[in-house]
Formats: structure tokens, C-alpha cells, sequence
């Protein structure tokens, strides 16, 4: 059921041209709901994918850019007290754990933490006394200590939190409000308290500044989730078996992220080198760089644009020197330097983001089984074992630009075929080519749809059929070849329509035919920020919505499109494990 509630716009739908560091939401008006969310499509399930909110940079590089200090922290220090506490309680008092489990939890996190002892100006900024009265005023002492306020480097700020509590306000108004998806009121502890039994599923990486974003995320979700029965488990993997974050021990990986960002440079030469000589005319960089250790070859644009986003995030000025244009090609030559490689490569993006993209497809396979009223394919995996309706992952740029590339960037006909990609997008108003780094509290959408009464598309996909030639072994079949991931099961196809006299749900389905066509009610849409964003392989005919367009994918459609990026867990480790090929070559998807 649609709501028609007044015009609603989260506030922090304020990204502009000149400020890309900041994400954007729809606004959700009446008009906005009743195009996307017609009577006849009903939403099964939806996984949210986040980017924390505004935080300071990682480190201090360019101290006579910023400010002594950022105090942009006040509120979130006194909750970073609580949640140390927290981390205390996790990584000592449980009298049960071995010391080896105690050392190994309080090593896990112990980076990941903003103690008050260590935001003084010199741990956190390395300004020493010299620079200090620099700084300060006549008597060398006015702005250069450290208040209640400072921040530490890489934390979430207020700015972030109020962002993230935003986002959870739109995810609010539209999923439960709107569409009914999840329960007015926060699941009480007692029906929860086991895990992802109720309706949220909750994960995040193990860096502050992305717990802290989903914990903001879920107060703005549920806003009156205040007392002690309404708690919510929300999941940490340990850093080594995080998906949300590139596995770095894949040797494989780390090759081909360096041969990729190689050739990305190498292909914008003239321009990143032009950037680079720009940047050395400005005061307050020249020293910087030049500063560097001739040993440590450290990005520049990388550099520039930590420092950058965060300071136009959190208005403070910047020199007249540095207009919008300029922050633009830092921000597109940061990509350059970190994240083009992988929208260049289908092999380097799998090995990347593939045991994330795995868990995302198992997600919408679980769903449509309960939709079905089936039993749940067989999954070693207990998460999948559920009857949940949202999940929420709070993760990082690298976390969303990977899953970019799945889902088309600079994808769509081949790993290298650029040119064609070109040609795709020239008839795409999405402009899914943009080479745009995610900005803070960045979200991508994918939500699974129901329509069984508008009439189904009449042409059909020629790769449809070939469903049933994928129904044996699919590890057999080329990553480029497949049409579905390889952890969809052929029971998913083994789908009869409704007998008379039998219900639909709840029956077997042991004994069906496969049927290439037995998905057709369903669809999935993916949004990236204030957009719906185009998938390549759903703009063949058949493969879309009759009336939502080519942006509503048929499930099969969406399968097609991120299949050869979704490798089993044995592909995964054979695929990191591969020896090298000749230098310079990716090795074949």
C-alpha cells in the first residue's frame, strides 16, 4: 500500500556538481512513489548497502591545508565512549574464552578505536610545539588544543552521524511507511535475540566509523527503538573473512589490482600528469609532496582527495586556488589510482567482490523460496535459513565500487571493450560509465519485486532457454558463458504453475519439470544513491518489466547480468591461487 504522506526529502540530499563528496537520496513525493511502486508490484526484499558517513581524513598529510584540529566530534565521542565499553565487554569479561580469544578480539579492534587519550594534537595531527605556536595566537595557545569536540583520524564525525540517521529516516519513510515492508515498531528483544530470525538482518565491518554509521542507519529506521527489549545483534566478521572488504591475502588479487591500476594510469597519463603539476603550484601541497620519502610511492590524487572531500563535507574553507573543477579531477583521478581497475576487469572485480556478490544472490534465492512457501534450498550458510526482509550492510567506498562494476560500470560488452561500453551508454540516461567516487554515506538498493498480474514481456531473451543446458553442473560452464550464478539452485526452476484444486504455496515441487520460465513473476531493481541503475544484460528484450522499463530487471536478467562475477568458495580459492600470466595480460574470465 502506497502512502501519500507530503513531500519528503532526507537532509542530506544536498550533493551538488561542486560537492561530490556527499550522497543524495530521492526525494520520495507522491509522484515519485506511485511511478516506482504501482498497486500491481509488491516488494519482497530488499538489501541495503551503505558507505559510512562524513569522517575526518586518515591521516594529516597536508598540515598546512587543514585545520589544526577538527572538532567536528563532540556528540560522537561521548558514543564512542559507550561503544569502547561495549568493545570491553566483548574482548575481556567473558570469564568462558580462552586467553588466546581474548588477545585475538582485543587485536581486532584495537585499531579501529578513538581513545581520549590519544586525541591530543600531536597523536592526532602530529603538530609539535614549534607548529603549535604557528598556529595559535599571539600567545602561542588559542586554537591548537584538543577539545571534547576533536576528532581522530578516520573517525565518524557529527556531520556523519546526522547523514547516516537520514538515511535511515528514507529507508523509514519508504519501506515502512510506504510500502510495509518491515513493522512499524523495532523487533522486541525476545523474538530476536538469536540472531537474524526477525525482519533485519544487520552487518558491518569492523571499523568504527561503519558500525557507528548502521547504528545510525537503525536510529533513524526505528527512532523510538530506546529502551533495553529493543536491541538489535548486529553481525562483525573478523577482518580475514569480512566480504564486505577485498581480501587482500588473495595474491592473485593484489597482482591484478597492480597491472589494472597501471594500465588506468598509463591510459590517462597526459591528464593525471597535468593534475599533478597543478597540484604542486599550491601552497600547502608543494611542501607535502615533496616531502614524500622518494621510497614511498603513495597515490597523489588518493592523498589530495582524502583531505578535499572531507574539508568541503564539513565547510571549511579551502584556498581560492582550489575551485570545483580542480576537485573534480582529483576525485576522478582518485579513481584512476584505487578503483578503475576493477570496472576494467570481470576477473579482477570477482576475485574482489565475488564472496560478497555470492552472499547478495543466495539473499534473493532464499527470498523467492518464501515467497513460494518452498522449504529453502540446502546452504551451509545459517544466515540464508531465515525469513528476513531487509538487510543492511555498513561497509566503505571499496565496498560500493566493486559491486559498481558488477552491475555494469564500465562492464557491459567485454572487459576491455570500452568502445562498445561507450556506445551502450550513450543511450543510458543513467550514465552508469561515470568514474565517480562513492561519496560518504554513498547506498546502493536491491530490492526483489513481485508482479504476477501485468502481462509478462511478450519477446523473450534467446539465452533464456539455455537455463536448462546450466541445470547439471555450472562449474563446467565459463564464468563468461554463465547465465546464472552458479549458487542458484534448479529447484528455483522446478516450478510448476498453480493446479486446480491445489494451492500454489506450500506445494511440492519434487516432481515439477524445469521450467526456464518459472521466475517470470519476479524482478530486481538496483539503486545507487538517487538513481535506479541501468544493468547492461536487462536491456535485452524480454529481460525487463512491460511497464517499469529496462530498469526493472526480470530475475533472470539480474542473474545474467552479475553471474560471471559470483564464483563458488572452491572457484574463489583456486581463482586466488592461479600462477601469474605474462606480464601485463588479465588473466581470462
Amino acid at each position: 500500500m502506497i502512502s501519500t504522506s507530503d513531500h519528503y526529502s532526507p537532509s542530506n540530499s544536498k550533493h551538488t556538481t561542486s560537492n561530490p563528496a556527499q550522497a543524495r537520496l530521492p526525494s520520495l513525493t507522491p509522484e515519485f512513489l506511485a511511478k516506482h511502486y504501482p498497486s500491481s508490484i509488491s516488494l519482497v526484499h530488499v538489501d541495503v548497502l551503505t558507505r559510512h558517513g562524513e569522517r575526518t581524513p586518515v591521516s594529516n598529510f597536508f598540515k598546512k591545508l587543514t585545520p589544526p584540529h577538527w572538532d567536528f566530534c563532540k556528540t560522537g565521542n561521548l558514543l564512542h565512549a559507550d561503544f569502547i565499553k561495549a568493545v570491553g565487554l566483548y574482548t575481556s569479561a567473558s570469564p568462558a574464552i580462552t586467553s588466546a580469544d581474548r588477545q585475538r578480539r582485543q587485536q581486532q579492534w584495537s585499531n579501529h578505536l578513538f581513545r581520549k587519550e590519544s586525541r591530543s594534537v600531536k597523536a592526532v595531527f602530529g603538530i609539535d610545539d614549534k607548529e603549535k605556536q604557528q598556529t595559535g595566537d599571539e600567545n602561542g595557545n588559542a586554537s591548537s588544543q584538543p577539545s571534547e569536540a576533536t576528532c581522530g583520524f578516520g573517525q565518524l564525525t557529527d556531520v556523519g552521524r546526522q547523514s547516516m540517521t537520514a538515511l535511515g529516516q528514507h529507508l523509514r519513510h519508504l519501506y515502512v511507511e510506504s510500502l510495509g515492508l518491515l513493522p512499524t515498531s523495532a523487533p522486541r528483544r525476545e523474538n530476536n535475540h538469536d540472531g537474524p530470525t526477525g525482519d533485519l538482518y544487520l552487518r558491518s565491518t569492523s571499523f568504527s566509523r561503519a558500525f557507528e554509521s548502521l547504528q545510525h542507519t537503525l536510529g533513524g529506521l526505528y527512532p523510538t527503538a530506546l529502551d533495553a527489549q529493543s536491541l538489535f545483534r548486529i553481525n562483525v566478521r573478523p577482518s580475514t573473512r569480512d566480504n564486505l572488504l577485498a581480501n587482500f591475502g588473495c595474491k592473485n588479487m593484489v597482482r591484478l589490482y597492480k597491472e589494472f591500476n597501471i594500465r588506468a594510469k598509463e591510459a590517462t597519463l597526459d591528464e593525471y600528469n597535468a593534475l599533478y603539476d597543478d597540484l604542486l603550484k599550491l601552497d600547502g601541497l608543494r611542501e607535502a609532496y615533496e616531502s614524500r620519502p622518494k621510497k614511498v610511492n603513495i597515490p597523489m590524487a588518493i592523498l589530495a582527495w582524502d583531505t578535499l572531500a572531507s574539508m568541503r563535507a564539513h565547510s571549511i574553507p579551502l584556498p581560492s586556488a582550489i575551485d570545483d573543477r580542480l576537485i573534480e579531477r582529483v576525485a576522478e583521478m582518485s579513481s584512476v589510482e584505487y578503483l578503475r581497475s576493477t570496472w576494467q576487469s570481470a576477473s579482477l572485480a570477482r576475485l574482489q567482490i565475488g564472496s560478497l556478490a555470492h552472499e547478495l544472490v543466495a539473499n534473493i534465492v532464499r527470498s523467492v523460496e518464501v515467497d513460494r512457501g518452498t522449504t529453502p534450498s540446502n546452504n551451509n550458510n545459517s544466515i540464508h535459513n531465515n525469513r528476513w526482509k531487509m538487510g543492511i550492510y555498513s561497509g566503505h567506498d571499496t565496498t560500493i565500487s566493486p559491486l559498481l562494476a558488477v552491475f555494469g560500470t564500465a562492464l557491459a560488452n567485454g572487459e576491455h571493450d570500452n568502445t562498445a561500453n561507450n556506445n551502450n551508454n550513450n543511450n543510458n540516461n543513467n550514465n552508469n560509465n561515470t568514474a565517480a567516487w562513492p561519496p560518504y554515506g554513498s547506498s546502493i538498493r536491491i530490492e526483489l519485486l513481485k508482479d504476477d498480474t501485468t502481462q509478462r514481456p511478450a519477446i523473450r531473451p534467446a539465452w533464456e532457454d539455455d537455463q536448462a543446458y546450466h541445470s547439471e553442473d555450472l562449474s563446467m560452464v565459463p564464468f563468461d558463458s554463465r547465465i546464472r550464478p552458479i549458487n542458484v539452485p534448479d529447484s528455483l526452476y522446478h516450478w510448476p504453475p498453480a493446479r486446480r484444486g491445489q494451492p500454489r504455496n506450500g506445494g511440492s515441487d519434487s516432481d515439477a519439470r524445469f521450467n526456464p520460465r518459472a521466475t517470470r513473476d519476479y524482478y530486481v531493481r538496483v539503486w545507487y544513491n538517487d538513481r535506479e541503475f541501468q544493468l547492461p544484460a536487462c536491456l535485452d528484450p524480454g529481460a525487463h518489466h512491460a511497464t517499469l522499463g529496462t530498469t526493472t530487471c526480470t530475475l533472470d536478467g539480474f542473474f545474467k547480468q552479475v553471474a560471471r562475477f559470483v564464483p563458488s568458495e572452491e572457484e574463489s580459492v583456486r581463482g586466488c591461487n592461479l600462477p601469474a600470466t605474462s606480464a601485463g595480460e588479465p588473466l581470462k574470465s
